[in-house]
């Protein structure tokens, strides 16, 4: 499973993102809404990451779903998922951003 993982933001402060101090803003597979969101946070200073996944990379008995099955028919804008998140004491704030 191919995976990215991206801390941006702010330079400095803690840049630690965890499961007890983040929280998920926005999953989806629409690679311009993700630049957008991305944009919006930056603009806004707002500390977030980001994860990249190949949803066709994924294992699946004896080896991935790609591999087992193709990618035939799969529209190739459904092949990543992205997901973005950011702290949760930040999220409020995200949310409005992301959504104006």
């Amino acid at each position: 499973m191919q995976q990215e993982i991206s801390y941006t933001g702010v330079e400095g402060g803690d840049k630690v993102f965890t499961i007890f101090n983040s929280e998920s803003l926005w999953i989806g597979t629409d690679l311009k809404r993700f630049n957008e969101i991305r944009d919006k946070l930056g603009a806004a200073k707002i500390l977030y990451k980001y994860k990249v996944k190949n949803r066709l990379g994924q294992w699946a008995g004896r080896g991935t779903l790609r591999g087992n099955m193709g990618s035939f028919g799969t529209p190739s804008d459904q092949m990543y998922q992205y997901e973005i998140f950011v702290y949760r004491k930040d999220w409020e704030k995200a949310e409005y951003t992301a959504n104006r």
